[in-house]
């Protein structure tokens, strides 16, 4: 038990020195600062709690466009931390590391003790969810409030208590309110509370399909009502009945036209009908694409963060592993189905609602944290075959795992696209402009580096670091860097203005 209880405090304590380390980076990035983050989610975050905080109803006077819990999440912690935002990445750190015991509970429950250990292991060393922990997006709250709603859930049924059940139903309304998909899951609620296998789930002497839709209406209920002020509020600014955003339309369309190439991707084509071949033949294969083990990027790029923090490469678990294991552990889970029906629809949910609308790696985060509850199943499985000396009983779902690995381990050449490259050079240029001009030079001046780091060859780069050099009177490294600039394009005019213009200032010294 002591062995156990130290490996947990052992993976939390590197789990957050990783976070910490990545943090120290990001700050230096051009990605840290959401408010010049132009046509990124980042900045539609902060843009609207900004507007949040000068008026909570009315907001911006129109129907939520996003799920909107997020915004308020933020707009709280901006009031808190009087709009410091190294305030928010630091509690998300927090929330991101409170995820992975809530990983270890949920295995701890559904399976033992040794799978929440696992499970904490994968979640305070996966790659993704660091990424999105630190960084102004929704993804990471969603991800904690779901994998936090079906915890709760089974937490619930372990003891007859109302009070219980209306924490579970909060945490339901609160799920839905900062992503609306979630609500797919409820057929599948009702039908888990139903099998599972325990007599009583209320203080009432009543039978259990009573006690069932007491229990279901209990739910729907209390996240009904922690939905409705934002139903109201809808209707008022907008006089229509939009339940909690207006997006959803717009990314079935993205995902489901004739032209939809399963990503994100705005369409020009006409929208697919369910009821043809063709839509089906687009959802198998979207279905293909999600189980991919590259990381489809939007508004951040995994494999582009590692390259310019390296440090990143210590959270080594990604999702080529785990969702292999854990498509294995899922279907080994049937075998005690009534317990965990409810796990199990809960991870097809995720999976599914990903598929009809497009893939991209931060939507994926919910069903990889159900997929590292059944792959730490899967692993102590196989090692409970080891010691029973089965070894014939783990040879096929070991294959089918190196086979499912095998066949969907092909990312795309190159792993950063052309495109974040781009991104990465406007919002560089952008960030070390804005704080020239604020007079924050350390900060501009690390950007400026990181840039010549990360596109040498381009004579920007160097342009802008003789700009931060300047800026605190070192003129000669200034020299050296429009020297540089000039060395790899001649014609770059901007460079060779202010190394003319020191120039003539040395000429007029001597």
């Amino acid at each position: 038990m002591k062995i156990k209880k130290n490996l947990l405090i052992l993976f939390f304590s590197l789990g957050v020195i990783i976070r910490v380390f990545y943090f120290y980076y990001y700050k230096d990035t051009p990605f840290f600062n959401p408010a010049l983050m132009d046509k990124h989610d980042q900045k539609t975050f902060h843009i609207l709690a900004k507007q949040i905080q000068q008026h909570p109803w009315y907001v911006d006077g129109k129907v939520f466009y996003m799920a909107p819990f997020y915004s308020y999440f933020l707009s709280g912690l901006y009031s808190i931390s009087r709009e410091k935002i190294w305030v928010v990445y630091i509690f998300q750190i927090v929330i991101d590391i409170f995820l992975c015991y809530i990983l270890y509970i949920l295995a701890k429950e559904i399976i033992n003790e040794t799978a929440g250990i696992i499970s904490a292991f994968f979640g305070c060393f996966y790659r993704t969810f660091i990424v999105y922990s630190i960084s102004i997006l929704s993804d990471s709250i969603i991800l904690f409030l779901y994998i936090f709603f079906i915890t709760s859930l089974y937490f619930s049924l372990k003891k007859s208590n109302i009070v219980r059940w209306i924490i579970s139903g909060f945490l339901l309304g609160l799920s839905t309110l900062s992503k609306p998909t979630i609500a797919a899951y409820l057929p599948f609620l009702f039908l888990g509370l139903y099998f599972y296998p325990n007599k009583s789930m209320l203080p009432l002497k009543l039978k259990k399909s009573f006690q069932v839709i007491i229990v279901f209406g209990i739910l729907i209920g209390i996240s009904g009502l922690t939905i409705l002020p934002v139903t109201i509020r809808n209707y008022w600014v907008g006089r229509t009945f939009v339940p909690i955003c207006s997006n959803g339309f717009v990314n079935w369309k993205i995902g489901n036209s004739s032209d939809s190439i399963g990503l994100f991707y705005y369409p020009k084509g006409y929208l697919l009908s369910p009821f043809t071949l063709s839509f089906w033949k687009l959802q198998f294969k979207k279905l293909c694409i999600f189980f991919t083990n590259y990381e489809w990027p939007q508004n951040m790029n995994v494999y582009f963060m590692e390259k310019i923090i390296p440090v990143l490469k210590f959270a080594f678990i990604h999702f080529g592993f785990v969702s292999a294991t854990g498509i294995i552990g899922l279907f080994l889970l049937f075998k005690n189905w009534r317990k965990n029906f409810l796990f199990i629809t809960f991870t097809i949910t995720n999976i599914l609602w990903v598929v009809f609308f497009f893939i991209v790696d931060r939507y994926r985060l919910p069903a990889i944290g159900c997929f590292i509850i059944s792959s730490s199943y899967f692993l102590i499985w196989c090692l409970e075959k080891l010691k029973q000396k089965s070894i014939f009983k783990i040879l096929f779902p070991c294959f089918f795992v190196c086979i499912f690995y095998y066949l969907f381990n092909v990312p795309p050449t190159p792993l950063i696209p052309e495109m974040s490259y781009k991104i990465f050079y406007y919002l560089s240029e952008k960030n070390i402009m804005y704080e020239i001009e604020e007079g924050k030079f350390l900060s501009a001046f690390k950007k400026a580096k990181l840039l010549v780091k990360v596109m040498p060859e381009k004579p920007q780069a160097y342009y802008f670091l003789g700009l931060t050099y300047i800026k605190v009177g070192k003129i000669k490294e200034a020299k050296i860097c429009f020297e540089k600039a000039l060395e790899i394009n001649p014609d770059f005019t901007p460079a060779r203005q202010f190394l003319k213009t020191i120039e003539e200032r040395e000429n007029l010294i001597r």
